[in-house]
């Protein structure tokens, strides 16, 4: 046997840097066998795989290295009638073993799995040139160019080629040491958003309920954390984790773990599910995605045509609609939407695969741009490309792992999923991120002048405010200059725009600055219609004026200024409206105005009575006033709403801190 890796299955390792490897490669080519060299593990576990000496179910093996660098073994079935378990152990990989037989040399297997780890967005990777004792040194040699001319324009271009025999240990000290330095050379994963992990298999163990394991997309997740199922919305509580084998009070994104949720013991998980935080993922049955065709597609793939759908480890039928013609030929590129049969979980990012189910193949992947809902099946093709072009152009030279790659995402959400902004706490639920991590992008866009924090954690990009304030403004000034409109109450400002109450904080404000509004009340003055107010208007502004001063207790009800004054109602109505605002005019009730003067003296007398007999009767108020009843009324009611007086019974008595609502 060779030597074993400094810290091999050691309970005592609890490794922090940890990398996910997948073996892949065609069936029989000795990728369980290697695993087990590398690990002591059989990830054959099943009873038909050990019968039948061929894998089926992903294999799970931890793989201490030393120097607290750890790896996560899966292996995954090489045989084509298990390719769709082979998918699914794919999602989350760093890096992956390619097992070739010398033997064999390249087979189909071989082709379909490097196709699909490319497809899937696997970067790095080595190949292992297994069963070299079966052959000559001259084949092992010829194997290794054949191979590393097959590699070529693939990302294992210009890879290690590890020749190695799990039966003699030649070559293996090489490749192990090879193996070392690859996940040194590999750069740490983020763990930016929530957690999500697909569902790879479920059991119940005997006092603790349903174990879920998995390799999680993103995220953190640590004892005591609620998690919800997506699709089905069940939601329990973690009671119990292990990572590599090892009990854990937490595990993250690219780590392979069992998760004790007992709360899912009456309704077990099913592979393909999601588990993640609640509240944030929804499963759909429409993706828009970016597609690209395997090379050597004898078949090209053709519009509407019936497809299986792979991602993560859900594998669902559907159809696949090109936006970009009627066929996709081999290697080509285009944008697509998926229709499936049954909702699946998905996000925005997400890789998948599209295979025929006859003859069976992987046709196709890509990766995931939009997650749609069902009523937008019948969108237009053009609207559906069109948008998709946008959002790549808009994302070109962005990285979305990093910082600068989060904010231009949460930047793309806000121009087009919330173009009236959103609170934050709704934001990160779109993005998938933590709010804590949505709040510092959006910190980082607002430092860049690309986005308001508003009240309440509200935020809009700015050119979605700019245009909303543009709308506005456009409004008020049409208004001003062509309807001569002299005031807007709130209710009419509001009326033809279904802006956010934050949002119309933001404009009023804005607006009242740069002197378009002047606040009176419940309603806005607009400078610029008075501006241009004509001369016809002013004059008759000042008669109005004048017969209010001049009748004081004893004015005229509104109703009555036409036929005074000899001009129309809408007239009246108009300028009356604006001396309101203004203040210069006060309408008590329905029927009785007084002019700003008359209603303060009426005031002051009250306060003078109240002050000396501490009480004032109604029906004495009207002799004092030398009025009517009703003027008497409405002073004294308009009196109670401003709480300088409270009514009790027939009578008034002044209200506590009067002083404060009186008219100044």
């Amino acid at each position: 046997m060779p030597p074993r890796p400094p810290g091999f299955l050691s309970p005592r390792l609890s490794p922090d840097v940890v990398t996910m490897i997948c073996t892949a490669g065609h069936v029989d080519h000795g990728k369980t066998r290697l695993v087990k060299l590398l690990t002591g593990c059989n990830t054959d576990r099943l009873k038909e795989e050990q019968e039948r000496g061929l894998t089926i179910e992903l294999g799970f093996a931890p793989c201490f290295l030393g120097n607290n660098l750890a790896a996560g073994i899966v292996d995954v079935p090489g045989h084509e009638k298990f390719i769709k378990n082979m998918v699914a152990g794919v999602s989350g990989i760093d890096l992956t073993i390619l097992v070739i037989a010398a033997d064999d040399g390249i087979m189909p297997q071989t082709i379909e799995h490097l196709q699909i780890m490319e497809l899937l967005g696997v970067r790095r990777g080595l190949v292992a040139l297994t069963k070299t004792d079966l052959v000559s040194p001259e084949r092992v040699h010829d194997l290794i160019e054949e191979i590393r001319a097959f590699l070529q324009n693939t990302f294992l271009a210009n890879c290690p080629i590890c020749p190695v025999s799990s039966e003699t240990f030649e070559g293996y000290d090489a490749f192990y040491e090879t193996l070392v330095a690859e996940i040194q050379r590999l750069e740490r994963r983020r763990s930016a958003g929530i957690f999500r992990m697909p569902v790879e298999r479920v059991f119940t163990q005997k006092g603790f309920g349903a174990v879920v394991t998995g390799i999680p997309l993103d995220g953190t997740v640590a004892l005591g954390d609620e998690l919800e199922l997506v699709p089905g919305g069940q939601i329990g509580k973690v009671k119990g984790i292990q990572r590599f084998l090892r009990d854990a009070r937490e595990g993250s994104c690219g780590q392979c773990l069992a998760l004790n949720i007992p709360d899912f013991g009456k309704n077990p998980p099913m592979r393909g599910q999601v588990l993640c935080v609640p509240g944030y993922l929804t499963a759909s049955t429409v993706f828009h995605v970016a597609v690209r065709s395997v090379a050597g597609l004898a078949k090209p793939l053709r519009n509407a045509e019936e497809i299986k759908f792979h991602t993560g480890t859900a594998e669902e039928s559907g159809k696949v609609l090109l936006l970009e013609g009627e066929t996709l030929g081999e290697n080509q590129r285009a944008f697509a939407t998926v229709i499936l049969h049954r909702p699946v979980a998905a996000a925005v990012g997400d890789r998948f695969i599209v295979r025929r189910a006859s003859p069976a193949m992987t046709v196709a992947g890509g990766q995931i741009l939009e997650v749609g809902r069902t009523d937008q099946q019948r969108l237009r093709k053009s609207e559906t490309l069109d948008r998709l072009e946008r959002r790549e152009a808009f994302f070109q030279g962005y990285d979305l792992s990093t910082d600068a790659g989060t904010a231009r995402n949460l930047e793309y959400l806000l121009l087009h999923l919330h173009p009236l902004g959103c609170t934050v706490r709704d934001l990160s639920r779109s993005a998938l991120l933590p709010t804590a991590a949505a709040r510092a992008a959006v910190g980082r866009l607002q430092d860049a002048n690309k986005v308001l924090l508003l009240v309440e954690d509200y935020c809009i990009h700015r050119e979605a405010y700019d245009s909303c304030l543009q709308r506005v403004r456009s409004r008020i000034e049409t208004a001003s200059r062509e309807g001569g409109v002299l005031n807007l109450t709130i209710s009419e400002l509001h009326r033809d725009f279904d802006f956010p109450a934050a949002v119309w904080r933001k404009i009023e404000g804005d607006l009242e600055r740069d002197g378009l509004l002047q606040r009176r009340g419940d309603a806005f003055v607009l400078p610029a219609g008075v501006t241009a107010m004509s001369e016809a208007d002013r004059t008759l502004i000042e008669r109005i004026l004048a017969l209010y001063e001049r009748t004081g207790f004893q004015s005229p009800r509104p109703d009555e200024l036409p036929a005074l004054l000899q001009t129309t109602p809408q007239n009246i109505d108009r300028l009356l409206t604006y001396l309101y605002k203004e203040g210069r005019l006060l309408r008590l009730s329905p029927h009785v105005v007084l002019t700003r003067a008359a209603f303060k003296k009426a005031q002051d007398m009250v306060v003078a009575i109240l002050q000396e007999k501490g009480v004032l009767n109604s029906a004495d108020f009207k002799y004092h006033i030398a009025s009517s009843r009703k003027y008497a009324l409405a002073i004294l009611d308009y009196l109670d709403a401003r709480r300088v007086t409270v009514r009790v019974g027939n009578d008034r008595k002044l209200a506590p801190d009067f002083r404060r609502n009186l008219l100044e």
